[in-house]
């Protein structure tokens, strides 16, 4: 197995793209008001604000337009990150066509490259829901879905910093 050795992706055009795109998401994001929200206390407190439905704030269509955008751009940067990740664990000696094949390999993977274990659950939770919407233009989401990718995005380029950051 790959021990992410010189993992000095700084250097690489794909990174200097992500990091722009990452800041284009937090501009797009803070015109409609979604930032980066600190981690729950608990699953429960997660889970018990996510089947709450909050009927105050109805949704009209040029905001769920905007929100979807966010979403489906924070789902690409997820995938671009995660799969860069994987191809540097490699050592540049697989491809990774698919977001799970990425995630599969990165599991795998021991010592610095290895994610966090919530990240990795936050990566798993949401495969079919990446999958759906990066495959299918024509479905739209809620303010919920784009704040969860979100926060999902901005921690999975967190953690991809900090790899490359440790290994210089």
């Amino acid at each position: 197995m790959a021990k992410c050795e010189n993992f000095d992706i700084t250097n690489e055009r794909a990174f200097s793209v992500l990091s722009q795109s990452i800041a284009e998401l937090q501009s797009l994001g803070s015109d409609v008001g979604i930032e980066r929200k600190a981690r729950p206390a608990s699953m429960w407190r997660s889970e018990r604000s996510r089947s709450m439905n909050n009927d105050r704030q109805q949704e009209g269509l040029p905001l769920i337009k905007q929100t979807t955008d966010i979403a489906r751009r924070a789902m690409n940067l997820i995938v671009n990150c995660v799969q860069l990740c994987a191809l540097y664990a490699s050592q540049r000696s697989r491809c990774f066509s698919s977001f799970s094949s990425a995630i599969s390999y990165i599991r795998e993977q021991r010592g610095l490259c290895k994610p966090a274990q919530h990240l990795l659950l936050q990566w798993q939770r949401n495969v079919m829901l990446i999958d759906l919407f990066i495959n299918n233009e024509g479905l739209y989401c809620n303010r919920r879905i784009a704040q969860d990718m979100f926060d999902v995005c901005m921690e999975t380029f967190d953690w991809l910093r900090s790899i490359s950051n440790n290994n210089k």
